[in-house]
């Protein structure tokens, strides 16, 4: 009777085990998985090999995404977004790149802190630096990356524009505008006036004034992502 009973009991469980693997007998279902490669054709592939459609609002997926996907009972999987930081705040914080147009930008022992918030394909960037002793500006315009691509605009001559504002050793401030042209994944600060009194172009080594050690600048923009 005991090995009857006990190959019942393996029955069951076999049963129980292929019904919770198949979609088809245990009905809908959501899990977290996380993304392993990003397909051009709006679907993700999981590190445990699950195929999902992207939904409209996941937008700007990387491998390495702890996201929730969802089966219906016919066994198709949809991958409904990213999760957040582990923090119940909508803004997450992120390290952006410092370089210049024309190279030798190094943030050396510079304080750069930025975080961003998402609402479908809208982002909302905050970013702070204060130079450092080491920091290098290099030549050219200064820019300061973005934690998404910008999405594409009718016309290279399009942009979006935020606030900035900078100082000079914190004792003379310059308030601009910050700019993100399509298809970059930076924002570049603009003045009005330069310590000189001549035409303002980009922030450079040079302008809104000489950049040096504890100078610092802030953005706040938003623009659509790619």
């Amino acid at each position: 009777m005991s090995g009857a009973s006990d190959l019942a009991a393996a029955l069951r469980r076999n049963t129980l085990g292929a019904a919770r693997a198949d979609p088809k007998a245990r009905g809908a279902d959501w899990r977290t998985a996380t993304v392993d490669t990003v397909g051009s054709d709006g679907t993700v592939t999981t590190t445990d090999g699950i195929v999902a459609r992207r939904m409209e609002t996941y937008l700007d997926a990387t491998a390495g995404d702890l996201i929730v996907v969802g089966v219906s009972g016919a066994g198709s999987w949809l991958a409904w977004g990213r999760l957040g930081a582990g923090t119940s705040s909508t803004w997450t914080p992120y390290t952006p790149t410092f370089a210049a147009a024309s190279g030798g930008a190094a943030l050396g022992n510079a304080l750069l802190d930025a975080e961003y918030a998402l609402r479908g394909d809208q982002c909302t960037v905050r970013i702070g630096f204060v130079a450092g002793t080491t920091t290098a500006f290099g030549s050219g315009g200064l820019r300061w990356g973005l934690p998404f691509t910008a999405a594409a605009l009718p016309s290279a001559s399009m942009f979006w524009t935020g606030s900035a504002m900078c100082a000079d050793a914190g004792s003379t401030y310059y308030p601009g505008v910050c700019r993100i042209l399509p298809n970059t994944s930076y924002v570049v600060g603009i003045s009005p006036i330069t310590a000189t009194g001549g035409t303002a172009t980009e922030w450079r080594s040079i302008t809104p004034f000489t950049w040096g050690s504890t100078d610092y600048a802030s953005f706040g923009v938003t623009y659509k992502i790619a």
